[in-house]
């Protein structure tokens, strides 16, 4: 008799993707290794800031996505933790889109004990070093003060590098190995970007100290762009752009309100503005001409006013700083 060899099984194959945060990062690395465990061959996708305008997850599992500003989500399972409600949920998302809550946590700290919490209903918890978890948690809380000496490596580095792949999978690697084996050792890599995230700090302290800011009648605006005419930021532009948002929160609390003009991607500019006394954001909103209005996305806070261009083509810093100007011609002159 010929014995015929058996084909072994095929593994069962699925994709993981990872929102933007050091969090996202972490739950994803955990995913992957529960995932791992119970048979699958687990794919990873760690997506750019630009890549969710067109993102489209199907018959796979998401951590720190939802279906919005670009992504759609089909035949999956997304897991989020939203820090607002303190509260974390597990989606499922059918052929057509429609989601549905599978899980309702309310005594998690993280999108990664979202992730822990799923798995142990499919017989697939990790156990997750415990100084992930609370640095996590300090970093979602805003405690950075709080965070360990790997903590705050981690969090510089990610600050520095959120938006270049090949760092996002360098942090993933090191996640899913610190998962797996329970070492935490950092990486020589990780540890020399974060001399990087070092110098980034000490360039902000240097444009704040020497006030490299404009400024249009009363009011100063932050230009962080290679359109400046202003070398040491044109020169520094990749260390100052992670911090933007510290230097508008800067200048906002010196002179209210105050604006940020910020190159996201190559001659595409947001305009950002803060209050913090004399004038509310709902001046600031009214002051943008209505003609422009329609050629905008303009978002807020109580405190905040972001206003992107629809058209990346009108995003030029010309047109973002005749905005500007517009803008601060309709506010009260102090």
């Amino acid at each position: 008799m010929v014995q015929i060899p058996q084909e072994k099984p095929k593994l069962a194959t699925t994709t993981v993707y990872a929102g933007l945060t050091w969090d996202d990062i972490v739950g994803a690395a955990a995913l992957a290794v529960g995932l791992g465990r119970k048979g699958y061959r687990v794919y990873v996708d760690l997506p750019i800031r630009e890549e969710f305008n067109n993102l489209k997850i199907l018959k796979s599992y998401a951590v720190g996505i939802q279906p919005k500003s670009g992504v759609s989500i089909f035949n999956s399972v997304a897991m989020i933790y939203s820090r607002s409600r303190g509260v974390g949920y597990v989606f499922k998302y059918d052929d057509n889109g429609r989601s549905e809550i599978l899980m309702k946590l309310s005594t998690v700290r993280s999108a990664t004990e979202v992730v822990n919490e799923y798995l142990a209903t499919i017989s697939a918890a990790v156990e997750i070093p415990q100084q992930l978890v609370d640095d996590i948690v300090a970093m979602n809380n805003g405690g950075i003060n709080k965070l360990s000496k790997i903590g705050r490596v981690i969090y510089g580095v990610h600050k520095l590098k959120v938006n270049d792949k090949n760092v996002r999978l360098t942090l993933y690697n090191y996640a899913y190995s610190s998962i797996a084996t329970k070492n935490l050792k950092l990486p020589e890599e990780l540890l020399a970007l974060y001399g990087e995230y070092d110098r980034s700090v000490k360039l902000v302290s240097e444009l704040i100290k020497e006030d490299r800011f404009i400024t249009i009648g009363p009011y100063k605006v932050a230009l962080i762009t290679s359109k400046h005419s202003d070398e040491f930021v044109v020169n520094n532009l990749s260390y100052l752009k992670p911090f933007a948002s510290e230097i508008l929160s800067h200048i906002c609390r010196q002179s209210s309100p105050a604006f940020l003009i910020y190159e996201g991607s190559p001659n595409v500019h947001e305009i950002r503005a803060c209050v913090r006394f004399n004038v509310s954001i709902v001046k600031v909103v009214d002051s943008i001409p209505k003609e422009v209005l329609d050629k905008v996305k303009i978002s807020t806070t109580a405190s905040s006013v972001t206003i992107e261009f629809n058209n990346p083509l009108d995003a030029s810093f010309e047109n973002a700083l005749d905005l500007v100007t517009q803008i601060i011609s309709g506010l009260p002159k102090l």
